[in-house]
């Protein structure tokens, strides 16, 4: 169960029933088994979810690993607010859209202490950014994901995403089930400059409820096919979901009607000697008994079942349904002399497929007698109300020894009994883990670029769970491309700089077979990882029309002894030595420029030759005596447009003179936004801030022209024009940028 897949191979819980068998009200009774699930209110949950915490920074993750194994994907039932208080989300629907887990998640963490937790929107998603230390995290609960810095420290937030996309590109999303690395192009093309950020602090919703002397509720791991909805557009099937029951069956007794029912009118009781069964009696034609049904799970359907004996031929009963107590609709009705059984379906008129989501409604049965003398008569009833009650939030037994804890807040003595039913299978024995791994060897060092994982195949294996985490417990994977449920005995990401020296990374696997049964887990295997991290402090240097990149090794890692450069017109690009290609863009060259062992390098110059000279973002890669990379560093912007064309300076007069100005100018980054021809939401992904280069000839003699497109300076220069001029030129973006270049142009015979 992750927030993109869910799959129930066996469930070994049937149903779980607690039941009032005593006299008095019952008040929120309540069930955790083995210390899981008590998210009956926004405390409680919020304190298992982060249990363990030490810091900001393990609440931060614990909240969104806890969102991310107990939800997953698909289209709410609710398009409103409905599913955003997290009690409702986890213990009623346990499925998500992004704003759903967005909204949920935010408020988690902003009650958690990380009071400055924002939701942020992006065209096409929204998802909780945790404040950790003065720092925003986007974590993405829907898209199992979150995205650490160039130095696999801490998760960035949507501002260092949305300036450089390589961040998002090499995080895997959408896992963990997965057949190989992909790289989250369209994810990355998510974020952008016109983000926004809001508030999101919902809670208020409780698990809370009374069980009155003969009402239980009974949970359930299966369901009948009943589920509500917003509207009947809305009203789709989830993939996975419960529908758990609370049944009523009033004691139909006087005292008990007094102090139980939420309404009586003209009801008495039987005669001592009255052996036909009938508990209470109608003395005119009006005479109804109320009951008020308040659950707090969302009502999805409903059944009354009644008995009635009537003496008299006009003896009248009838069952009707409100949703406030006051306008009632009628849903059935017999009348005459015998016994008359009901019952009455109560889907359509619980509106179960109509906003708002329904949390209580009324039900009156009417024993109307014919005369005045009492001849109408109950004899019994039973109020079923279907709800939705999320399969993964109910209180589950496990094979081995179970601990359960039972409480409610009821002060009075009283009586409960609870059956917990539950199904056996040995037909399938669970897979064992392999035993030793290939690669890493336990406690290696690695001196790899890229880290290769691979393990000997277990017989019956369709499956395989890696995951890697900093922590020897594996509370929260290290990061999502390490938490992979993959079909192959290795994986890697071919991507550099994925981890850090100094760290110890713990690593483990499980095997799935055919059936979907899952193994237990291996012991868990460390290693550590010894190179460069990435260059620091890029800058540049102009000298005339050339720039030199200049940067600083990482005071921290291994000694580089040498660098590699990567050159790009692409805002956020990923590095590649050879053809690639780019969404948006197709195959394109390699952006790979040179090596040096210094700590400069001439990017930009009019006589640069070399591919990927000439470009407005630079990257730059440490690699160690071992030939170990990192990873790239941050990207470096270099001013633009900027002409670094040297200019021709002499003219002869008779004579064609041509200057071709070149200049620098950025294709900006993929980015997902509205489709401006259209009113209605559309989202078009396309480069949208490729940058125009305007040419203009601000000084110069009148001979001289300018090709505003292309940038080419021409003319041809007369007897009269003979000497020096200045000239001025000038390259502008439709961005506001510009760039001027001056020179003396001497004119000969």
């Amino acid at each position: 169960m992750t927030t993109n897949n869910c799959f129930i191979a066996f469930q070994n819980n049937v149903s779980l029933v607690i039941e009032n068998v005593g006299e008095v009200p019952v008040v929120n009774p309540r069930i955790v088994i083995n210390d899981r699930g008590n998210w009956y209110t926004f405390d409680s949950l919020l304190a298992e979810f982060t249990r363990g915490a030490t810091t900001d920074q393990e609440k931060a993750y614990l909240i969104w690993q806890r969102m991310r194994e107990n939800l997953y994907h698909q289209e709410p039932l609710y398009e409103n607010a409905e599913p955003h208080d997290p009690v409702r989300l986890f213990n009623i629907f346990g499925f998500n859209l992004c704003d759903d887990a967005g909204n949920s998640g935010c408020s988690l963490l902003y009650h958690a202490g990380l009071t400055g937790s924002k939701n942020r929107a992006l065209h096409g998603h929204v998802q909780c950014e945790a404040f950790v230390d003065g720092r925003f995290q986007f974590l993405d609960v829907d898209m199992d994901c979150f995205y650490l810095d160039r130095e696999n420290e801490y998760p960035v937030g949507g501002e260092q995403l949305s300036r450089d996309h390589d961040l998002a590109r090499r995080e895997l999303n959408y896992g963990p089930v997965v057949e190989r690395f992909v790289s989250s192009d369209r994810i990355a093309a998510m974020f952008g400059r016109d983000d926004r950020r809001y508030d999101a602090r919902i809670r208020g919703h409780e698990i809370a409820y009374m069980l009155r002397p003969g009402e239980r509720v009974i949970f359930r791991w299966d369901n009948i096919g009943k589920y509500p909805a917003e509207n009947a557009e809305r009203a789709r099937r989830p993939r996975y979901f419960g529908n758990s029951k609370f049944v009523f069956e009033p004691r139909l007794l006087p005292k008990a009607v007094s102090t139980e029912a939420f309404a009586a009118k003209a009801l008495v009781p039987p005669r001592p000697a009255d052996a036909s069964g009938v508990k209470l009696l109608g003395s005119s034609a009006d005479a109804a008994l109320v009951y008020q049904i308040k659950v707090p799970y969302t009502i999805c359907g409903g059944t009354v079942r009644a008995e009635f004996v009537g003496r008299e031929a006009g003896d009248r009963f009838s069952v009707a349904l409100s949703l406030d107590g006051k306008t009632w609709t009628e849903l059935w009705q017999h009348d005459g002399t015998g016994r008359h059984s009901a019952e009455v379906s109560l889907d359509d008129a619980l509106q179960v497929h109509r906003s708002p989501a329904k949390y209580r409604y009324f039900v009156r049965v009417g024993p109307g007698s014919a005369g005045t003398n009492p001849t109408a008569g109950l004899v019994s009833l039973e109020i079923e109300t279907d709800v939705l009650a999320a399969p993964f939030a109910l209180p589950r037994l496990r094979v081995g020894t179970n601990r359960v804890v039972y409480w409610d807040a009821t002060d009075a003595p009283h009586r409960v009994r609870v059956t917990h039913q539950w199904k056996e299978s040995d037909a399938v024995q669970p897979l064992p883990p392999p035993k030793r791994p290939n690669r890493p060897e336990p406690n290696a060092e690695l001196r790899e670029s890229i880290v290769k994982f691979s393990w000997p195949a277990v017989k019956g294996a369709e499956r395989y769970h890696l995951q890697v985490s900093r922590r020897p417990d594996f509370a929260y994977p290290y990061r999502t491309s390490f938490d992979v449920i993959i079909p192959t005995t290795y994986w890697s990401v071919p991507i550099t700089g994925l981890f850090s020296p100094q760290v110890t990374y713990y690593w483990r696997l499980r095997c799935r077979d055919h059936w979907g049964v899952w193994g237990p887990w291996s012991e868990p295997w460390r290693f550590t990882w010894r190179g460069p991290r990435v260059p620091v402090a890029l800058r540049y240097e102009q000298q005339g029309q050339t720039l030199v990149l200049r940067w600083q090794p990482n005071p921290r890692g291994e000694r580089p002894v040498k660098y590699e450069v990567y050159g790009s017109d692409e805002k956020g690009f990923s590095i590649h030595k050879t053809e690639h290609e780019v969404t948006g863009r197709g195959k394109v060259p390699g952006n790979f420029l040179g090596e040096t062992t210094e700590t400069s390098m001439v990017v930009v110059s009019p006589t640069a030759t070399a591919p990927n000279t000439n470009k407005v973002f630079y990257r730059v890669v440490a690699i160690d005596a071992h030939g170990t990379a990192s990873g790239p560093s941050d990207f470096f912007e270099l001013p633009h447009p900027f002409i670094y064309s040297a200019p021709v300076t002499e003219a002869r007069v008779g004579r064609p003179y041509q200057y071709q100005i070149k200049s620098l100018r950025s294709l900006g980054d993929y980015q997902c936004r509205q489709d401006p021809d259209f009113k209605q939401k559309k989202y078009a992904y396309r480069f949208w801030d490729v940058e125009q280069n305007e040419f203009r000839l601000l000084v110069g003699p009148d001979w001289l022209k300018m090709d505003r497109t292309s940038g080419l300076l021409s003319g041809q220069p007369g007897p009269d024009d003979l000497g020096k001029t200045l000239v001025i030129v000038e390259a502008r973006t439709q961005f506001g940028g510009r760039a001027r270049q001056e020179f003396v142009l001497v004119v000969r015979d």
